[in-house]
């Protein structure tokens, strides 16, 4: 590792590579992005040594932003810096792992912490905990707070999912913006599933049986758009803009009683 950010170090400063030398922070988000995407792929096609290649591109992204980080006149930060606050973080949210906490130690009077110490074994229970000390950590009044806007919509939207149902309003929130059209779509999807479960023998079937169901339906969405001369992306986008905003309204009001 000291290794990379010393060639890092030599390429980005005076003398080194003229190119590295004039990028930002700004001017390397696409090959961030795009070395990401390429690491996915290898991932998805079991291919270990594109996996060995991609994986360090991904590295030499982030020790190349930190350097250029280094370099701010105003708030400047290393990789060591980076790395330190991973480490206080990973610490600091595993505390079944590294300390006591409330899930993982709530013994009695007796000492009696066995189930409590089995609870915080689970991967429910170690992901509840997380969530809950990221949300204090940021100081969150919103479970959609937080959720960059710079991804696309599809992945967004399904970490809007993903927050919501953690939410303990989580079915108030969805009823508030989930309309009849969802239903009929779901009642698709069910029906593609069914169809697909009944010509597949194994869990494994059954499960891509499920994930080309929804495919099909979110591929025939985009079809649809497009014939209509939609943006599906920007469309989405918006969507999600005004579900974002409903929620903040509908928690407010839930907190203020």
């Amino acid at each position: 590792m000291d290794r990379v950010k010393a060639v890092v170090d030599v390429l980005y400063s005076p003398g080194g590579c003229p190119w590295d030398g004039k990028q930002t922070n700004e001017s390397l988000l696409k090959n961030l992005l795009e070395e990401t995407y390429e690491y996915i792929d290898a991932v998805e096609t079991h291919d270990r040594d594109n996996m060995r290649e991609e994986l360090g591109d991904v590295l030499l992204q982030s020790v190349f932003q930190a350097r250029v980080c280094e370099s701010d006149a105003e708030d400047p930060f290393d990789i060591d810096e980076v790395a330190d606050r991973l480490v206080n973080k990973l610490i600091t949210r595993h505390p079944h792992v590294f300390a006591a906490d409330d899930v993982a130690d709530s013994s009695d009077a007796d000492g009696n912490g066995g189930e409590a110490a089995s609870q915080s074994e689970s991967p429910e229970a170690v992901l509840a905990l997380w969530e809950k000390m990221k949300q204090q950590e940021k100081h969150r009044k919103s479970v959609l707070e937080g959720i960059s806007r710079a991804q696309g919509a599809l992945p967004r939207a399904a970490k809007v999912v993903s927050r919501i149902s953690k939410s303990p309003n989580a079915d108030e929130l969805f009823a508030a913006f989930v309309d009849s059209s969802s239903a009929s779509t779901q009642q698709d999807v069910e029906q593609t599933q069914a169809a697909n479960q009944s010509e597949s023998n194994g869990g494994n079937s059954v499960e891509r049986g499920k994930a080309d169901a929804y495919a099909d339906e979110i591929f025939a969405i985009v079809r649809e758009a497009r014939t209509d001369g939609i943006d599906i992306e920007a469309a989405l986008r918006n969507r999600l803009r005004d579900i974002e905003e409903k929620v903040a309204l509908i928690e407010s009001e839930i907190n203020n009683g």
